[in-house]
């Protein structure tokens, strides 16, 4: 019994293995089963393909692949046809993970080739078209012929000659073989044609917008939703009265909630010689909570009656921004960013807790941004750049708190103006970018005894882990100067009570503040971004009663087209980096 059993097991693994072998030797076939159906999604594919129609030939060649996994014939036409719709690096991932499997090496060299020059490293690319040189096919002969245009263009007249010699011998009834006659005709008479060019390579910078399928339309234009919560920690001095009649500074610390709504469309980058611009609209919304009426909420078995969302806690903005940048030389940009901006607290669908019928939106600041810059590119890797800073905010509610960041004219003392120098650099072999930002910039109030002037720097790092997963960290100081000295009764840095018959004294204030931000990203796609972020901002002053601090939490998922990296920096694209305080400080 016991061998007959063993004996059983052993045929069966034989013929399991047997079987796995044939089909091993069987996968690199690229054409599919014979018994399909003529309209088959490979079918399909293949003359979507042959009629330049990318964007429905790629779901069609997905579609035919989770049925025959091993079509590696397939795979090469997938990521062929990202290519020609302008997903370059999709389809540059796609083709290196089949290369060791597909039999058609010519064609996943080529497109290797065709996706490393358009990511722009043709010299790179070159390496992958000598590869596929090696077949004389239709790649193959592609590749010989891209080889001699691209020496060709760059100057190297031994190499492109040499090239162009080797596509005649090899293919002399090929398609470009005119052209080929033609080109090695003006190096033998040293008469070398402008604009000659190889074979077409897809602007990504226009095909994502005719073929992605999160485009809204053809022309340049991007889009922006993010969804999220934060928890904002603040602790600060404040002065009470005991029982007994003293005083004393206590440090309550506050705890707030809040749902967070983002959304952002706009058109651009549109280029038109050496000028390249964008403009558009975001919405912001942070929603407070408070815990305990969350609470309550779900102890009241989701009741209405107790529903947590206030309406009078609805914070909202509605945001234009425009850029316009022009290249001056090689190295020289000049520009300018603009944003206007109207916050707006209440809600006329929610209502208040209070009262019901109350539903009530009060205007609470209107800000004005425009930032003039000039900026420097030392290596495709490195950048610097001057901004100034000029930032108008009207406090619809409370004009004391109204403040700007410049004074051109001196009407409120000397001329004051804000400005910062930023320096960036990249490291693609690390996987890392780094940005410093050294700033100063003038806070300018309607009410002079909040005057102040903040210096500091900002230095920050993203860096790639692995596959879409990174992390990013800030680090900042400032130091702020008060224009004026504050009238206090006991000593200036005394946190004990002053005598009832204390003399008021001068009191210069100046702070100093750090702040550190750590946050953890996961990009499932190009398009999709989940993150995770902890900031803290620690501001010290030698008036104790100024001092606090405030740590806050995020969680966001993002959705972006034509990427969340991209849109962030043109959404977002001059942050403020100051991280200014609130004005009552």
């Amino acid at each position: 019994m016991t061998r007959r059993f063993y004996f059983g097991v052993l045929v069966i693994m034989l013929s399991l293995v047997h079987g796995w072998h044939n089909d091993a030797k069987s996968a690199p076939i690229a054409s599919p089963p014979k018994a399909q159906p003529a309209q088959a999604p490979y079918a399909m594919a293949q003359a979507e393909f042959a009629k330049g129609n990318w964007d429905k030939a790629a779901p069609l060649y997905k579609k035919h692949l989770r049925s025959f996994p091993t079509d590696f014939r397939a795979w090469n036409q997938l990521a062929a046809s990202y290519y020609h719709s302008g997903q370059v690096k999709a389809s540059l991932d796609t083709l290196q993970r089949i290369e060791k499997q597909t039999p058609d090496k010519s064609f996943n060299y080529f497109y290797q080739g065709m996706c490393i020059a358009v990511l722009g490293s043709e010299k790179e690319a070159t390496r992958y078209w000598e590869y596929a040189a090696y077949w004389q096919d239709e790649f193959g002969a592609k590749a010989t012929y891209e080889l001699a245009t691209s020496n060709y263009r760059s100057g190297d007249d031994m190499k492109a000659r040499q090239w162009l010699s080797t596509y005649l011998q090899k293919f002399p009834r090929g398609p470009e073989a005119q052209s080929a006659k033609d080109l090695l005709k003006s190096l033998t008479e040293n008469k070398k044609q402008d604009n000659v060019a190889g074979f077409d390579r897809p602007d990504p910078e226009l095909t994502i917008y005719k073929y992605h399928p999160w485009s809204l339309f053809k022309l340049p234009h991007f889009w922006q939703v993010q969804l999220g919560g934060l928890n904002t920690e603040s602790t600060g001095y404040e002065p009470v009265r005991a029982a007994n009649g003293t005083g004393a500074l206590v440090r309550p610390a506050t705890s707030d909630l809040a749902m967070v709504v983002n959304a952002s469309i706009g058109v651009g980058p549109i280029r038109q010689k050496s000028a390249t611009s964008f403009a558009g609209y975001t919405y912001k919304q942070k929603w407070l909570m408070e815990l305990p009426g969350i609470l309550s909420w779900f102890d009241d078995g989701l009741s209405l009656d107790s529903f947590p969302l206030r309406g009078d806690m609805l914070e909202r903005s509605h945001q234009f921004f425009g850029d316009m940048r022009r290249q001056m030389s090689a190295n020289l940009f000049l520009g300018a960013y603009a944003r206007l901006e109207f916050s707006r607290l209440g809600s006329s669908f929610f209502p208040s807790p209070d009262e019901s019928s109350l539903k009530v939106v009060t205007p609470q600041t209107d800000t004005q941004l425009l930032i003039p810059w000039a900026g420097w590119s030392w290596s495709p890797t490195m950048r610097s750049m001057f901004s100034l800073y000029l930032r108008k905010e009207i406090h619809n509610q409370s004009p004391e708190h109204s403040n700007k960041t410049y004074d051109l004219t001196g009407a409120t003392g000397d001329p004051a103006i804000s400005l910062t120098l930023t320096h960036s650099m990249d490291f693609p072999q690390q996987r890392l970018e780094t940005t410093i930002d050294i700033f100063q910039y003038e806070f300018i109030y309607n009410d002079y005894w909040l005057d102040y002037t903040r210096r500091g720097v900002v230095i920050g790092a993203d860096y790639n882990i692995y596959k879409g997963i990174g992390a990013s960290a800030i680090l900042g100081y400032y130091s702020d100067d008060y224009k004026l000295p504050h009238i206090k009764t006991g000593g200036c840095g005394s946190d004990a009570p002053a005598a009832d018959d204390a003399t008021p004294g001068s009191c210069p204030r100046s702070d100093t503040g750090t702040m550190l931000q750590i946050g953890l990203y996961y990009n499932k796609s190009a398009n999709m971004r989940i993150e995770g972020s902890y900031t803290m901002v620690e501001n010290s002053s030698n008036l104790k009663v100024y001092s606090g601090g405030k740590n806050t939490y995020w969680l966001t998922a993002t959705w972006a087209f034509p990427g969340t990296k991209r849109v962030s920096r043109m959404t977002e694209r001059f942050a403020d980096v100051a991280f200014t305080k609130d004005a009552e400080q």
